[in-house]
């Protein structure tokens, strides 16, 4: 990175980039520097990473290094796709060999568009999902062999027995076009900067038609334009408000509660480094006084196809957790004070 004063000058503009990057020595693939993201991906402090090589970061990623041993006898910039694994997200990472710097390699980490690589819980998760999918289907395809037996039997037309066989063959349709949502990618090319009270007025405005429920307000006028996929958002807004209305149905003095708040540099702990690294978030919550989740469904709520509504398809709040996760966001559902509250953060 040059001399001390170019090299401290460069430090800090790359400190500043949301991206991890990792600078390399070409000659042995050794780490010459690590911004704060990439201190902040791993959890370890620059200290930890000086003069590693990278095999002894990336343990048996042959893939990378393979690949990295050929860019290093070149200049000019290199993709490579699904590189890297942290904290089971995929990376894919561009390299840049400089004429000016060509004995060293800057590394760029970005994350994958793919979702989340499976984890031991998450195999357990679609365990579980595909159970109910399988009971859920089974079910009215029992219904649709007794009817289609019953009919064989009878010499007679039995307009009942037809609807039994419709209606089921239904339920299974709707079902598999559940299945679609879930296989739907969301790309977020339509992101903008929005107001986030603006998108959470409008699903208020149209819902509430449908219900008369108390909706209370508690907005930070403070809070600056965000960039969001506006009809995705518009999408978990209806799906968490419906939830609400549903959950306050036929109680007295109910109420739905919609807050927002500006999250000013959250804290983010990086073991054996003194400055913590600090982001800032938008947190919507919605909170009501309805009959409540049982607590022991709180870690399976967003799990696809699981319900404890007569109506419900179990889908609503998987897609709602799948538009936040594109976001980067974090979603969670607390029972607190008698109240069920969705917190969501967004970053800013």
């Amino acid at each position: 990175m040059g001399n001390d004063k170019d090299s401290n000058f460069y430090k800090n503009i790359l400190d500043l980039v949301p991206e991890p990057i990792l600078v390399l020595e070409v000659k042995d693939l050794s780490v010459r520097y690590v911004n704060l993201e990439f201190q902040i991906q791993f959890e370890k402090s620059s200290s930890f990473f000086k003069k590693k090589k990278i095999d002894q970061i990336f343990n048996q990623n042959s893939f990378l290094i393979s690949n990295l041993k050929k860019m290093s006898k070149k200049t000019g910039m290199f993709l490579i796709k699904e590189a890297a694994l942290f904290k089971n997200f995929s990376y894919e990472v561009r390299c840049i060999v400089n004429e000016t710097y060509n004995d060293q390699i800057l590394m760029v980490f970005k994350k994958s568009t793919k979702s989340q690589f499976f984890n031991q819980d998450q195999f357990i998760i679609f365990d579980e999902t595909f159970s109910i999918l399988s009971h859920e289907i089974n079910n009215p395809l029992s219904s649709i062999k007794m009817a289609s037996q019953l009919i064989l039997k009878s010499k007679k037309y039995d307009e009942d027995l037809h609807k039994i066989v419709l209606n089921e063959t239904e339920r299974i349709s709707k079902i598999f076009k559940s299945l679609s949502y879930i296989n739907t990618k969301n790309s977020l090319l339509d992101g903008s900067n929005e107001n986030i009270h603006e998108i959470i007025r409008y699903s208020v405005f149209r819902l509430k038609e449908k219900n008369i429920i108390k909706i209370i307000e508690d907005f930070d006028p403070s809070l600056p334009m965000i960039r969001i996929d506006k009809n995705a958002m518009v999408q978990v807004f209806d799906n968490l408000l419906l939830n609400s209305i549903d959950a306050t149905a036929n109680k007295d003095n109910a109420y739905i509660k919609l807050s927002t708040k500006f999250l000013y540099g959250q804290s983010i702990k990086i073991p054996n480094l003194k400055n913590q690294i600090k982001k800032n978030y938008l947190q919507i919550i919605f909170e009501d006084n309805g009959i409540g989740i049982n607590p022991s469904d709180l870690d399976k709520i967003f799990i696809p196809f699981f319900t404890k509504k007569k109506k419900g398809s179990g889908i609503g709040l998987f897609l709602v957790k799948k538009i936040i996760d594109y976001h980067n966001g974090e979603i969670s559902i607390k029972i607190e004070d008698n109240c069920t509250k969705v917190y969501i953060k967004l970053p800013l």
